[in-house]
């Protein structure tokens, strides 16, 4: 009797704490790597096209500058340098892609923090305006991994469901 009460009691603690236990919730890191970006350098290859890189740098500059942060994060400057450009001729239009490497340096020592490389691609019919759309996508993704308080175009998904 005694035996069964142990057992019972022993189950019913062993039930309770696992009940109570919980897995912490999966984190991707992103939060740790929150920066309090204070300027940004954009650098190319001589066959980037200029106008890309301007407009780029000009996108980019206004996020950081219309961002404030309500603690003390890490100070930084974030180094963009598009790599490598490409234009896809297809049966209608043309698909343009960009690779581009982003490096955030300390403000105090100079010393990189992160780094990091992505693509984007655009679809447009005619070539004109490819720089301006090109630049406008490199620094959505800037503004969205370094969360700036940028502006943000949307999509016509997200127009129709605001």
């Amino acid at each position: 009797m005694f035996r069964r009460l142990f057992h019972i009691s022993l189950i019913v603690t062993v039930g309770l704490s696992l009940t109570s236990f919980r897995m912490p919730a999966k984190s991707d890191g992103r939060d740790k790597l929150i920066y309090d970006v204070r300027g940004s350098f954009v650098t190319a290859r001589p066959e980037i096209s200029r106008s890309l890189v301007i407009a780029t740098d000009m996108l980019v500059d206004e996020a950081i500058r219309t961002t404030s942060r309500p603690v003390m994060l890490p100070r930084t400057i974030i180094v963009i340098r598009i790599d490598k450009t490409s234009e896809i001729p297809l049966l209608i239009g043309s698909r343009h892609e960009a690779k581009v490497t982003v490096q955030a340096v300390a403000v105090g020592d100079g010393e990189p923090i992160a780094e990091g490389s992505f693509k984007v691609s655009i679809y447009l019919f005619g070539t004109e305006g490819a720089d301006q759309a090109m630049a406008q996508k490199i620094a959505e993704r800037i503004v969205s991994e370094f969360k700036l308080d940028g502006p943000r175009h949307g999509t016509l998904a997200s127009a129709l469901f605001e």
